[in-house]
């Protein structure tokens, strides 16, 4: 019998003691309960003093017993009351029943005298904010059958003392912060039915649970256990669910021949290898099953679907695991859910698919599959939610899509081979993604579309004419779009501009000419933008510095003109900026510091660098009991940001790994004049600096070395003049300089750094010294600027100030008491006079024994 059917019994048993009157003492002590709680809601609001409430055991959420009058059940779980457990609760002796789940104890512990309440059996103490470790005390509840103290935030071990309380058949700790190791005693415990760990931070190897206990349902998930997985859990003869997935289990999946009740399995995200037994096959209640994320290889035949026709939910992505299902092979379940992404599947189109026409949930891709997809195939089920078959090598045409989606669903079918024209697709897409093919023709079948589409990602095609007018209709749920390297050519449309969620803008290298709409200011959730390498002319706008949400702008490589308008500092967020190969000219803004971004070490939450999209609906549950879900999950797969950067020299495309931490500026090839602002030197955390190719002039500036996070640098073919700072000696990340071509002259710096860059890295300065240009610096140039540290560190000229002011003191502190002291005078020169005596005598004495050496 479950705990459930056992509580819902205890209720309806205690129901029957309404005529009790309670003992006055526990009625004091339950008042006393209330008085230590706040935001009280009806449950316990009319607990009170009057003459029509003075009987407790009419109270609601209090039951007492008919033979005793005791209190025996009290329930005040769920009243989202906030405050303290009273410690008068201990006066209820005779409580079996304890309900405080869903209230706020404000981090306070669990309290220890809980253990007094010998006769309870059920304590029920759930999201009830708790902190501290279980007690020890706990350990004198002998009778106790159920323990749930899920979602709170316990720390500390599991006790060990649970080996005591054998009555147990329920204990729910997950959601906390509990380490430690999980005590053996939990797998000996003979009565128990279920055990939740999960979301913890428990660590060791999972106990043997030995002696067959009846339990039915076992989630560890989310935790950091490792070893084996113990050979006993596949003999649980009464187990139904088993999670173990998110930890770092290894070894191979155990035999589980005697858990034929088994219906939810889960071992994902672990580092198990070996092969799949084949006994899996024999599990006919298994509707579950997640082995993805882990090592393993081998084949999976019909042996391993034999008996399995209830099954609906199948995830084997990322192993290395190879689907061989002989021509007329079947699974003889119809699959809700198909995940096989990086499974071998290939390389044919899987001809089982073809039974399979019902799945809501598909993902085949990175598949090893070429060829062209049966026609067959693109009679897609009507209740679709999420199609991947990207990755693979996939050939050949689009056929028209004639079905009805009853919902959103997303697609993605980029990185393959595809070609011609888009067909009508279907209209209900909330997301699609058909990147890196071979597509051609114009995009105006997105005019077509009347879902709520989020992203759209038809980059990397060959697609050709004007961008259509008709953004508008996805100006409420649009996110991501990205148009980039295709042949699109025209004017960007003033459309785009009611796109007002939009957050990621790629029309990087197509042809667009004109001036950038002044109607993308009103897209001001804008985090990326990236319009380089286009035709794009007139100035740019100073809108612009309106976006304060950006945290990538890339305009490189168009034929912007002018000024760099000063309201560009305005976007504080900024971590890559790419104003790059255009015509701009004038100085360079000196509010460069207002890059605060740049200016502060992030973190990965800082800046969003990746976008989930998926369908509108969600997907199904595959919960305990049918119990609904915690929160609406959705299918769902990933865009990742990415940037193409100028980086030591070349141009290297970053992602979200790298996207998240670069900060770069790159203002190179462009007519910019005037001096580097000091302003920059205030960006601590500046990555990349790229200023080459312009008509700046001045010297570099002295504290560049303030930029102690920087790796490349690049000031060539400028106008810079004076002396390299010997600040740039002490960067000690910097891994690329180029100073070449400018009016550099002196010595190059000496330090650990500067010496290893190639001679390249200087050439084109013809009064540059010093290696690796030249063995060392000549007379002249030595004379010419005398001491060039000392010119350029303001600190050592003081130092030798210093120290003239220190020597004409003392010499005149010397000749001072010579003229004026007579005794002083005459011990000075008496020194003198026996100090010339002896180093006479010394003289003679080395001179005889050189005179007797030679003879």
């Amino acid at each position: 019998m479950s705990p459930f059917v056992s509580l819902l019994l205890c209720m309806l048993f205690m129901s029957g003691d309404l005529g009790s009157s309670c003992i006055e003492k526990e009625r004091q002590a339950l008042l006393d309960v209330k008085a230590n709680l706040t935001g009280l809601d009806e449950s316990i609001y009319d607990w009170g003093s009057n003459e029509e409430k003075m009987d407790c055991c009419k109270w609601l959420g209090v039951f007492c017993s008919n033979l005793t009058g005791h209190v025996t059940y009290l329930s005040i779980g769920g009243s989202g009351s906030t405050g303290k457990i009273s410690p008068s609760l201990q006066l209820l002796n005779q409580l079996e029943y304890l309900d405080l789940s869903h209230n706020n104890f404000q981090s306070n512990p669990l309290p220890d005298f809980l253990g007094s309440l010998s006769k309870l059996e059920r304590l029920l103490m759930s999201s009830a904010n708790l902190g501290g470790s279980i007690p020890h005390q706990l350990a004198n509840l002998s009778n106790l059958l159920v323990l749930d103290l899920k979602n709170n935030s316990l720390s500390g071990s599991i006790p060990f003392f649970f080996k005591d309380l054998t009555s147990l058949t329920y204990i729910d700790l997950s959601s906390n912060g509990l380490s430690g190791n999980v005590p053996n005693s939990l797998g000996q415990l003979s009565k128990l039915k279920y055990l939740d760990l999960s979301y913890n931070s428990l660590n060791g190897s999972i106990p043997d649970f030995i002696g067959s206990p009846p339990i039915w349902s076992l989630d560890i998930s989310h935790n950091q256990l490792h070893g084996n997985v113990p050979n006993s859990l596949g003999q649980l003869s009464n187990l139904e669910h088993l999670d173990l997935s998110y930890n770092s289990l290894d070894g191979s999946i155990p035999n589980f021949i005697g858990t034929i009740p088994l219906w939810h399995l889960d071992m994902s995200s672990n580092q198990l290898h070996g092969s799949v037994p084949n006994s899996l096959g024999q599990l006919s209640n298994l509707t579950y099953l997640d082995f993805s994320s882990n090592s393993l290889e081998g084949v999976i035949s019909e042996v391993h679907f034999l008996n399995l026709t209830s099954l609906g939910y199948l995830d084997l992505s990322f192993n290395s695991l190879a689907l061989d299902l002989s021509f007329h092979g079947i699974i003889p379940s119809v699959l809700d859910t198909i995940k096989l992404q990086s499974c071998k599947l290939g390389p044919r189109f899987p001809i089982w698919m073809k039974t399979q026409r019902n799945f809501k949930h598909l993902d085949i891709s990175n598949a090893g599959i070429s060829g062209s997809v049966p026609n067959w195939f693109w009679d897609l089920p009507s209740e679709l939610e999420f199609l991947n078959i990207s990755s693979n090598g996939i050939e050949g045409m689009i056929p028209k899509m004639g079905v009805s989606f009853l919902g959103y669903p997303g697609m993605d079918l980029s990185n393959n081979h595809f070609e011609g024209g888009v067909p009508s697709l279907p209209s209900r897409v909330s997301a699609l993604n058909l990147s890196g093919n071979k597509f051609s023709g114009t995009v105006s079948f997105l005019c077509n579309f009347d879902g709520p589409l989020t992203l759209l990602d038809l980059s990397n095609n060959s697609f050709s004419g004007s961008l259509p007018g008709c953004w508008m209709k996805f100006q409420e749920k649009l996110v991501v779009l990205s148009l980039s390297s295709n042949n699109i050519s025209g004017e960007i449309p003033f459309s785009l501009g009611t796109l007002s969620n939009l957050e990621v803008l790629y029309l990087r290298k197509n042809a667009f000419v004109g001036e950038v709409p002044t109607s993308l200011r009103n897209c001001t959730k804008l985090r990326f933008v990236d319009l380089g390498e286009n035709k794009l002319s007139g100035v740019i706008p100073e809108w612009i510095g309106e976006l304060s949400k950006l945290y990538v702008l890339v305009l490189g490589s168009n034929r912007f003109y002018g000024m760099l308008p000063s309201k560009v500092c305005w976007l504080y967020n900024l971590q890559v900026l790419d104003l790059s190969n255009n015509g701009l000219s004038a100085n360079i803004p000196r509010c460069f510091d207002n890059f605060t971004a740049m200016a502060r070490r992030s973190f990965r939450d800082d800046v969003i660098t990746s976008h989930a999209y998926s369908s509108a609906i969600p997907a199904k549950c595959y919960f305990l009991n049918g119990n609904e879900c915690p929160s609406d999950p959705v299918e769902e797969a990933q865009f990742l940001d990415n940037a193409w950067v100028a980086w030591k020299g070349a141009k290297r495309l970053f992602g979200k790994s790298g996207l998240s931490l670069l900060k770069s500026i790159d203002l190179s090839r462009n007519n910019l004049s005037g001096k580097i602002p000091n302003a920059i030197t205030g960006l601590f955390e500046l990555v990349s600096l790229n200023l080459s190719v312009n008509k700046l002039h001045g010297e570099v500036p002295k504290d560049m070395g303030r930029l102690k996070s920087l790796e490349s640098l690049d000031l060539s073919r400028n106008e810079f003049s004076g002396h390299i700072p010997w600040s740039l000696a002490q960067l000690n990340f910097l891994s690329y300089l180029d100073l070449s071509f400018n009016n550099l002259s002196g010595r190059i710096p000496i330090g650990s750094q500067l010496q290893r860059f190639s001679y390249t890295s200087y050439s084109g300065n013809p009064q540059l010294c010093g290696p690796p240009l030249t063995p060392r610096c000549g007379f002249l140039q030595v004379v010419e600027k005398k001491d060039v540290k000392e010119e350029d560190d303001d600190s050592w000229k003081l130092y030798y100030i210093g120290m003239g002011v220190g020597f004409a003191f003392g010499f005149l502190g010397i000749c001072g008491a010579l003229i004026l002291s007579h005794r002083c005078r005459y011990f000075v020169f008496a020194s003198l006079s026996h100090m010339k005596d002896w180093m006479y005598v010394i003289m003679v004495v080395h001179f005889g024994k050189l005179v007797r050496k030679f003879r």
